[in-house]
């Protein structure tokens, strides 16, 4: 790998995660301490979660036009920038009515202007024999930085909290100083993308507006449609994760501190497993290889369903099952697109359609979160949660191994 390419995915994977710091990251790892610190519900996160979905629905969409027309570096490096302003005011400590406008905002510049640019350079960075060695360096350098963020953040925490009463002031101070410090961070980060070296798209950009022609092949894709679905249901694992540390909290005992620094711990799988599909799974089909991640999750989320037992090492085993398999899928749903043969200029516009239906839980899976976490609560809250996790888990796992079988026939693989 030369100095130009090792640049070009180094920024990828730091722009990957910290412009979903904000929004997500560090609420994932810390949402005893945000929920104590915002003094707000799971149904009131779970609210923004959803109108942060709703907004992502139409900005898929259009991103993905947009990156089939402008250069990447430059719409992923206004992205994180205005994505740092969010940052930036979110210190000041919003009412929960502003809070909304912010994920609102975050909706926009996360998704329209980052994410399809993200996967169409992650995919011309790769080239036609590297797609599973190239997602699988963004998502491990993803969940690499993500783990470095909770820890700093831990620690930070930590530092604050332990050695005085952990009263709201102080625990709001302390929440303050991890957004301001990622904050800044992601601000630092937009304008180094800017003298990034180009992706080799500059020959392949759509400038011809043929984007109806586009839409209409994309389509005739039958892939397109089996990649909704299986993207639909291991995004809806990967998110059923953002309950865990507060699960460890709740029903396990773990403190807030002690909660978040289990988040972080599994954080650290995600590059591990990610190295470990890149090292089995890079000259293999990654259709199979897609049947073995749900398969683990599918495992993961039946032993979870089934946990009676509240010993430390039966919240160990579903956690790391359906860990393992959720970080394994999200290497591999977006390697299929050289496998489908999908042209590079459409790559922008079939992952925005793919993503309208495949990130859709962001608008219904916070609210039945909230409801079930807060309304029914307790270890019932979560068993029903399990259930839905299973169930989604058996239907992604169907679909793999409909999507492989249409790889065996290749025919169907091509546009109708």
């Amino acid at each position: 790998m030369n100095y130009k390419r090792a640049l070009q995915i180094t920024f990828l994977i730091l722009a990957a995660e910290v412009v979903y710091a904000l929004p997500f990251v560090l609420v994932r790892i810390f949402r005893p301490t945000f929920l104590s610190a915002f003094e707000i519900t799971n149904k009131d996160i779970g609210f923004c979660y959803t109108l942060y979905g709703v907004t992502a629905m139409v900005s898929y969409f259009l991103g993905g036009l947009i990156a089939d027309k402008f250069q990447l570096k430059y719409l992923m490096s206004i992205a994180l920038f205005l994505t740092s302003l969010g940052g930036f005011f979110w210190v000041m400590y919003p009412s929960l009515s502003t809070l909304y406008i912010l994920y609102v905002y975050w909706g926009f510049t996360t998704i329209m202007l980052f994410w399809s640019p993200l996967v169409k350079a992650t995919r011309l960075w790769g080239g036609k024999e590297k797609q599973v060695y190239a997602f699988g360096l963004l998502e491990g350098g993803r969940g690499l930085v993500a783990a470095i963020i909770g820890t700093i953040g831990v620690y930070i925490i930590s530092s604050i909290t332990n050695n005085v009463d952990s009263s709201k002031i102080v625990v709001q101070s302390a929440m303050n100083k991890v957004y301001l410090v990622t904050s800044i961070l992601t601000m630092i980060i937009a304008f180094l993308v800017l003298l990034l070296p180009k992706f080799g798209e500059s020959s392949k950009i759509n400038s011809n507006n043929r984007h109806r022609y586009n839409i209409s092949k994309a389509f005739r894709y039958p892939v397109v449609w089996i990649l909704m679905i299986i993207i639909l249901t291991s995004y809806i694992g990967y998110r059923v994760a953002d309950i865990f540390t507060q699960y460890a909290s709740e029903i396990y005992g773990y403190s807030s501190t002690e909660s978040a620094e289990l988040g972080t711990y599994f954080s650290y799988m995600r590059p591990v497993i990610c190295l470990f599909v890149i090292f089995f799974a890079k000259n293999a089909n990654p259709s199979r290889w897609l049947i073995i991640g749900f398969s683990i999750m599918s495992l993961g989320s039946l032993l979870f369903v089934f946990n009676k037992n509240l010993l430390h090492f039966s919240l160990l085993l579903p956690l790391i099952s359906s860990l393992i398999g959720a970080y394994t899928l999200r290497v591999l749903y977006f390697t299929v697109l050289e496998q489908a043969k999908i042209p590079i200029t459409m790559t922008g516009t079939v992952v925005g359609i793919v993503s309208v239906v495949g990130f859709s839980p962001d608008i219904f899976l916070g609210p039945i979160e909230g409801y079930y976490l807060d309304e029914v609560g307790g270890v019932l809250g979560y068993q029903y949660l399990f259930i839905f996790f299973l169930v989604s888990s058996l239907i992604g796992l169907l679909a793999s191994i409909v999507f492989n079988n249409s790889v065996k026939s290749k025919n169907s693989l091509l546009p109708t």
